[in-house]
């Protein structure tokens, strides 16, 4: 009792100390996501030890099953409130190609990687479908589509982490070699219109921590958030009573709805102005992807990962270089500059989160908009194609 009460007190007082001191270097080298990983994959580690030298602790799984269906279901539609979709009529032509280069991309490169060597491990379908939401939309699409396709969390724990040190390793590649290697197969850069005219988009996943407080306004979104979210729960419900209520768990067809509701919701309530424009919510949703975060890795059952962690790491990084090669062969087709193809990438592969550092390191911020609004077109439609492809692995 003592222990479960820790673990729900852990799970929701860490990521306020996550955010809180996100300059910290930890959380600068890895990310405030990854940070939330990393801490609760050490708890995960110390309990695994104590129950190894005989120490009777043992995770109430409930608590992390249940914090995370959650927190998952607040943070994606506070998240998608602050998506500017509109501005995505302001993108030029070559932008907008590119940025289709990188979904048919990942679209092609998952399909062929499922049936050649995804099929061939545990919960190939489910994995290749995540990865096609996290390569054109980011880690809260990844997780949207393991939920609804009822991925167990151990798996989806070993997938986050998998999918974390491909994204690494590849990062310091767009960083450090990317525009000197691509530069030799796609033409420079040279005074491109990237947009038709000025944006007023911000990156909705910066964290103004000094100007944060609770409002009225974001109060209400909130409640918003957390109302589509029950909706979409009791309407799985209520499927699920319709189909028989015998046949598997409730939570079976619960989280999927909820999952698919909050998402089309988010999206929808992101073209009112005024629920985009009020601030804090995007430090509100990170915080509940923090708190799904830190509750999922620190419920990894190590036991049940034996035999899965390799083959996750091989299928997501198979599909990291055949995204890259595909996507420049397309570009050099389309005749699309090698900045703006870097930058769609990372929209596609990391969201907008990473755009600034790699416009500034490619020297060329008439992309950071761009790449931007791009970002947030991945976090609205990753889920979606996520659901479509999954549907197609599993026939």
């Amino acid at each position: 009792m003592i222990f479960s009460i820790v673990q729900l007190l852990s799970i929701f007082l860490v990521p306020i100390f996550i955010i809180r001191y996100h300059n910290f270097i930890i959380t600068k080298w890895l990310g405030s996501i990854g940070t939330a990983y990393f801490l609760g994959i050490l708890v995960a580690l110390l309990i695994f030890g104590l129950q190894a030298i005989g120490l009777g602790i043992v995770q109430n799984s409930d608590i992390g099953e249940i914090g995370s269906h959650i927190a998952i279901g607040i943070a994606i539609p506070l998240l998608l409130f602050s998506a500017n979709l509109k501005e995505a009529k302001k993108l030029s032509k070559v932008v907008l190609l590119s940025f289709l280069s990188l979904i048919i991309s990942a679209i092609v490169i998952t399909t062929l990687t499922f049936y050649i060597y995804g099929n061939t491990i545990t919960f190939g379908a489910e994995l290749s479908a995540m990865a096609i939401g996290v390569y054109t939309g980011g880690t809260p699409n990844l997780n949207a589509i393991a939920k609804i396709f009822g991925l167990d969390s151990t798996t989806l724990g070993v997938a986050n982490l998998s999918e974390m040190i491909i994204g690494a390793i590849f990062y310091f590649f767009l960083l450090t070699l990317a525009k000197p290697v691509l530069s030799r197969f796609l033409r420079p850069s040279d005074h491109e219109k990237y947009v038709t005219e000025l944006s007023d988009i911000e990156n909705i996943e910066d964290l103004d921590i000094e100007g944060f407080k609770i409002s009225k306004k974001l109060f209400y979104r909130f409640l918003l958030a957390f109302g589509i979210a029950i909706s979409g729960a009791l309407f799985g419900i209520l499927l699920w009573i319709i189909m028989g209520s015998q046949d598997g768990k409730m939570t079976d067809l619960l989280v999927p709805v909820m999952m698919i509701t909050v998402t089309v919701f988010g999206v929808v309530a992101s073209f009112n102005e005024k629920i985009r424009n009020t601030k804090g919510m995007n430090v509100m949703g990170q915080y509940f992807i923090l708190v799904f975060s830190f509750a999922l890795a620190s419920s990894l059952d190590f036991t049940m990962m034996k035999g899965i962690f390799g083959s996750i790491l091989v299928l997501f990084g198979t599909i990291t270089i055949g995204v890259l090669v595909l996507h420049t062969l397309i570009s050099k087709l389309l005749n699309v500059d090698v900045d703006c193809t870097i930058v769609t990438l990372t929209a596609g592969l990391y969201g907008p989160a990473f755009i600034p550092a790699i416009t500034r390191q490619i020297k060329n911020d008439d992309l950071t908009v761009p790449g931007l609004i791009t970002g947030s077109i991945g976090y609205a439609i990753g889920t979606f194609l996520g659901i479509l492809l999954g549907l197609l692995f599993l026939l």
